[in-house]
């Protein structure tokens, strides 16, 4: 059992990915633990073997930290924090003269999917930077930029020299997953479970865990119709309200069942055959939502599904950054969706989702009579209005709440970028 400090979880919740490293109280006392969140296709790679280096540096008079994935050889993802709490540097400190610390991996919805121990040396030359270095509050996104520039001048195969280094972090032992359950409004066990060789599946489970508690009747997995003597299924996810119905259709990558881990580029070139795929399929499932056919929960009782008003097709991708071909997928291909379907089209990866949910909820308590799924919908119509003015659906949107509840528009950040 590992306690870590209880101000971090906000930010694991608000922050896509994130690197922190804490003391936990465990065994022993004071344990430096280190906390990876990202999204599930870069923990995939980091429990399937990817090498891990552990990156310390000095930002103007700041302490940088971060953790190097190598998922691309070429292209390492590296995910980094600037210190601003006494915590953070007691301990580093307290990695010089250990031979091995705890590492927890978090996944999108800030749950603890798998643990090891990694082995690491932190050299003692580099206790003079970690206490000298400034504390306190910063904007991160002030000196993106900057501690890129630090830490893409870090050789990708440890060392350099104090004040910037970078060193292995080398499992010990296999990750050891953990397994989250919930239980749905419809009663039903939904597990997240990293190492799940089901990988389209569990991006389903995220995508219910995200939306089910949106309304007391929860989201529907797997919606069945009628095919012949029997049944098929509709599409992976259903919502419905009064005001309408959301689709979603999610589209994972496989990383375990391959012989050799692919590279990001390898992912990427798969991604638009997904798209075009899950694109087709909802614009057949929306038909078949508007020729009043039977919708079935997947155990058997029919659902009394809303068809008047514009559906919401989402396409759920497991990662923004491995869409390289963002140009197909223009206005004229977002407005000739919504022409054949009377309904809008999303693209959204696991971590827009949650703040589209979140987003949601935010809404829903600024009135009286709004609830998470009416503010969903209104931020979806929202949203698809700045994709059509973006030129394209992969956008990344932020809701800032202002004074009033008039103001609480959601805002438009454009093209996702790589963490940094």
């Amino acid at each position: 059992m590992h306690i870590l400090a209880g101000y971090y979880w906000s930010e694991f919740l608000a922050t896509p990915q994130l690197f922190r490293i804490d003391h936990a109280h465990g065994q022993e006392e004071q344990i430096p633990t280190l906390l990876l969140k990202a999204n599930t296709l870069l923990l995939k790679y980091v429990v399937q073997g990817s090498p891990l280096e552990l990156v310390v540096a000095r930002c103007r008079e700041r302490l940088l930290y971060g953790v190097r994935v190598f998922d691309d050889a070429a292209k390492p993802a590296t995910i980094w924090s600037i210190a601003e709490h006494e915590v953070e540097r007691n301990a580093l400190l307290g990695l010089i003269g250990r031979s091995d610390c705890p590492m927890f991996l978090f996944n999108e919805l800030a749950l603890n999917a798998a643990w090891a121990n990694v082995s690491l040396e932190l050299p003692r030359e580099a206790s003079a930077l970690i206490e000298s270095s400034t504390l306190g509050p910063l904007d991160h996104s002030a000196m993106k930029e900057e501690a890129g520039n630090v830490i893409d001048s870090l050789p990708q195969t440890g060392g350099a020299e104090v004040p910037n280094f970078s060193m292995p972090l080398k499992p010990l032992h296999e990750w050891r997953e953990t397994v989250n359950h919930y239980i749905t409004n419809g009663g039903r066990a939904s597990p997240v479970n990293l190492l799940n060789r089901d990988e389209g599946g569990q991006q389903e489970q995220l995508a219910v865990w995200l939306t089910d508690n949106l309304q007391l009747a929860g989201a529907f997995h797997s919606p069945q119709v009628p095919k012949g003597a029997g049944r098929r299924e509709l599409t992976d996810l259903l919502l419905t309200h009064q005001f309408g119905t959301t689709l979603i259709e999610s589209k994972t990558l496989t990383i375990f069942n391959r012989p050799t881990l692919p590279t990001r580029d390898d992912l990427a070139a798969d991604v638009s055959k997904h798209i075009d795929k899950a694109v087709a399929q909802l614009r057949g499932a929306v038909r078949k939502l508007r020729s009043g056919v039977p919708i079935y929960d997947k155990s058997g009782p029919e659902l009394q599904v809303e068809r008047a008003h514009p559906v919401h097709a989402i396409v759920l991708l497991p990662d923004f950054d491995l869409v390289q071909d963002a140009a197909r997928y223009d206005r004229k291909f977002m407005a000739d969706f919504m022409q054949a379907t009377k309904g809008f089209l999303h693209f959204l990866d696991v971590a827009e989702l949650l703040r589209v949910v979140q987003a949601s909820e935010m809404l829903a308590k600024l009135g009286t009579t709004t609830t998470p799924m009416m503010a969903f919908d209104y931020y979806l119509i929202e949203r698809a209005q700045k994709t059509l003015a973006a030129g394209t659906p992969i956008i990344e949107v932020l809701l800032r709440i202002a004074d009033s509840a008039d103001d609480a528009k959601p805002s438009g950040l454009g093209p996702p970028t790589s963490a940094a």
